[in-house]
């Protein structure tokens, strides 16, 4: 499978699936393996702003941490990511549409129904992806909406 293949935008939404199943179900490493490079950045920075040692945040970045600490910042990363969709049950999220940006990564729309009769579901955020030539679709970032419809 070459770049064309993982490129297309389906293929897109399909990882972005699979990370909303992997925040569901606390699958702590395969929400790391979908994560890009930049992602992965960003949730060390986090990480760190909240506590975690630079030096811990290298070795997990170079993929030399002991497993111990890998472990303690994956599921931390999971709780993480679970705060940010807190004002929806993520049990019920589900993906809308895919819109691709002029610099080639993709959004994916995630939804959650409405609780009030009529209404449609409404945007909880959205998954921005990249394409990388040797993963695949990888997530840069999840942006939620906190408010409702």
């Amino acid at each position: 499978m070459g770049a064309t293949v993982t490129g297309r935008p389906d293929a897109a939404a399909e990882r972005a699936a699979a990370f909303v199943h992997a925040i569901v179900w606390a699958e702590h490493t395969t929400l790391w393996e979908l994560l890009s490079d930049r992602g992965r950045a960003a949730a060390l920075s986090v990480a760190m702003r909240n506590g975690l040692d630079r030096v811990v945040a290298g070795r997990i970045r170079d993929d030399l941490a002991d497993p111990v600490e890998r472990e303690r910042f994956l599921q931390q990363l999971v709780v993480g990511l679970r705060r940010d969709l807190r004002s929806v049950e993520l049990t019920e999220l589900t993906l809308g549409e895919c819109n691709s940006a002029s610099d080639g990564s993709v959004a994916v729309q995630l939804l959650t129904p409405s609780q009030l009769p009529g209404t449609d579901a409404w945007p909880a955020g959205r998954l921005v992806l990249s394409c990388d030539r040797n993963r695949g679709w990888v997530v840069d970032r999840l942006e939620p909406r906190l408010a409702g419809p």
